[in-house]
């Protein structure tokens, strides 16, 4: 049977990983261990050079584990290790594993899931409006580490408290981020309400919101962190689309202005022929007060299913921005995101 591609890109709830994993282990009270892998290799001209790119060679690899233990009819504990892979034997002195997801905590059934630990953020309900890429390039709260350096952007970083619970059409997560060396306390909150109009499809719109407070005498007089976005998704049949609008700040306790980014998003995809899926994307971004970087993207690009979990990509992206200039915390990307560079990519990826 068709999936549709409701089915495959509108999850209940936040379950990064986990969602694909396979289970390997199954006890008779319902336990279970799950295993994840994730292999790719990408051909790309993408090495931050507008002028003299060059082709070159990426691994991408994943492994994840976890599962769950049954407490009672109700509840049960649960928990999911997720690493990122390198592949340069020896090259890559003591980052050969780099955490993505380290977390556990309880399964409530309807009263919802306590987790902590390096969640899968419930902002992701915002981010993968934008996220669709085989190529993932997003751009949303790109300035979240400056005042939380382990943060990935909002999508997930560590000492953190989480509860998450579906009412009906309406997904929920609220998160409490504890202090560390970075930065005092931060808090976040997301909802989602999934409106099924019948013949007229689906609309799912979303609401994030996120601020970090950072530790006292910073000496990049950091203070706060501040971000919010707003957005949908439409589906109907076999099509999808998105648009995400966001703006995020990094205030300062000093006389220096805040760095603040506000942009949008829109994307699209298409779902036909059960092997074909095309996906195209515009984003304009701008930063004020900070690095003034712009990223002015177009993207196109064609995925072939070799199977259920094995895929072909192929991607084009044009980019018209402006990189970070230099001085204080600036050039946030200027080390790795031109955004100058048109590049392609055209990549291999097994799944299991």
């Amino acid at each position: 049977m068709k999936k549709t591609i409701l089915a495959a890109l509108l999850p209940a709830m936040l379950v990064a990983g986990t969602a694909q994993a396979a289970t390997i282990y199954q006890g008779e009270d319902g336990s279970n261990v799950d295993v994840f892998g994730r292999l790719g290799f990408n051909v790309t001209n993408r090495d931050n050079n507008e002028d003299t790119s060059k082709t070159i060679g990426q691994f991408d690899g994943r492994l994840g584990l976890g599962g769950s233990q049954t407490i009672n009819d109700q509840m049960s504990v649960i928990g999911w290790a997720e690493y990122q892979v390198n592949a340069a034997e020896g090259k890559n002195g003591n980052k050969d594993l780099t955490a993505r997801y380290v977390w556990a905590g309880v399964d409530m059934g309807s009263m919802g899931k306590v987790t902590a630990g390096r969640v899968a953020s419930g902002l992701i309900m915002a981010t993968d409006i934008a996220d669709v890429f085989a190529l993932s390039d997003v751009t949303l709260a790109r300035q979240a580490g400056i005042v939380n350096g382990n943060a990935t952007q909002v999508f997930r970083q560590d000492d953190t408290l989480q509860y998450q619970n579906s009412f009906g059409d309406f997904d929920l997560s609220a998160a409490y981020i504890l202090g560390n060396e970075h930065m005092k306390s931060g808090y976040n909150v997301a909802g989602r309400y999934t409106l099924d109009m019948g013949n007229a499809g689906k609309l799912a719109p979303v609401v994030a919101y996120q601020q970090n407070n950072a530790e006292d005498n910073r000496t990049d007089n950091a203070d706060k962190y501040d971000f919010w976005a707003v957005g949908t998704r439409y589906y109907i049949g076999d099509l999808m689309l998105g648009a995400v609008y966001s703006q995020d700040k990094v205030s300062y306790t000093n006389n220096t202005d805040a760095s603040e980014d506000k942009g949008y998003e829109l994307t699209a995809v298409y779902d036909f022929q059960n092997d074909w899926v095309v996906r195209g994307g515009y984003r304009n971004v701008e930063n004020t007060g900070g690095d003034n970087a712009e990223y002015k993207d177009l993207t196109a690009e064609v995925q072939y299913k070799l199977t259920d979990r094995s895929s072909l990509f192929t991607s084009y992206v044009n980019r018209n921005g402006q990189n970070g200039e230099n001085g204080q915390n600036t050039n946030i990307w200027g080390d790795w995101n031109n955004a100058k560079e048109d590049y392609y990519h055209v990549g291999l990826r097994y799944e299991f």
